[in-house]
């Protein structure tokens, strides 16, 4: 729990205009207990555990929450005014989507922007286009809707850290659609302490999860062979290299998605 950030992302929660709002802190055992920085805000409940990592965490947070709608906020993130009503709206167009996500904008640990946010373009499937690269850039950037959720069995507790995000992600895109917006809905921290910015620690995980795929699901060969491409992209994108053939593959890899995007999608600089 990063008691310098807590404040900001509860009351980034709380200032949100949509009216109906369920706020829960969970207190993951943290050696910076959040009570002095959040004491002042009224209307949040506060929940102790025992340190069982960010998705034993979230799944506490989800099993004191009653609302059809949930989203998963870092202890340093930032949702930008207008997310909710904007993922809201997105699901809305699309019942048979289990959740939607918009674009995230990084920061630092001073809330400077390093990055602008980058418009993921529409999929005709979202399952095959995990399994190469992941775009929904945190937790805090998609809305999920409650029953979806229970129906998958909510985060794997026995991940702990990265990659249980990614991990949700590939059970939800196996059953259900998802649907993606254009409103940056999340202000993302970068700093030294993100488990995100251990691009070896990402991989390991990564490579994991998909080797977990392959073992519990019934897949056909294709799906195998899109796999085990995956796992090539996964290695390239996280080791990166300044020479001409990495260059190269990295122009390879994003042709393939092509055939993936509507073609009324196609013309946008968007991947």
């Amino acid at each position: 729990m990063h008691e310098r950030f807590i404040a900001e992302t509860v009351w980034s929660a709380k200032r949100q205009s949509y009216p109906n709002l369920e706020i829960i802190v969970v207190d993951d055992g943290s050696p910076e207990p959040p009570d002095r920085a959040i004491n002042d805000i009224p209307g949040i409940k506060l929940v102790r555990t025992e340190n069982l990592g960010c998705p034993g965490a979230r799944n506490i947070g989800f099993n004191h929450s009653s609302g059809e709608y949930l989203i998963f906020l870092d202890g340093d993130d930032v949702l930008l005014p207008g997310a909710i009503e904007a993922h809201l709206a997105a699901l809305a167009s699309a019942p048979a989507a289990c959740l939607s996500f918009g674009p995230v904008r990084i920061i630092d640990k001073d809330g400077h922007e390093k990055r602008k946010a980058r418009i993921c373009a529409p999929r005709k499937n979202y399952f095959l286009m995990l399994l190469e690269h992941n775009p929904i850039a945190s937790p805090g950037s998609m809305m999920l809707r409650r029953k979806p959720f229970v129906e998958v069995g909510l985060y794997d507790p026995n991940l702990r850290y990265f990659p249980d995000d990614y991990e949700l992600l590939l059970r939800l895109a196996r059953r259900y659609d998802f649907v993606q917006h254009n409103v940056c809905v999340l202000e993302y921290r970068r700093h030294s302490t993100n488990v995100s910015g251990d691009q070896e620690a990402i991989l390991t995980g990564t490579l994991a999860v998909l080797d977990s795929l392959e073992k519990r699901e019934k897949l056909t060969p294709s799906l195998r062979r899109r796999i085990e491409h995956g796992r090539r992209r996964w290695i390239h994108q996280c080791r990166p290299k300044d020479e001409v053939g990495y260059h190269l593959r990295s122009i390879y890899y994003r042709g393939r998605e092509l055939w993936n995007i509507p073609l009324r999608n196609l013309f946008s600089d968007n991947f």
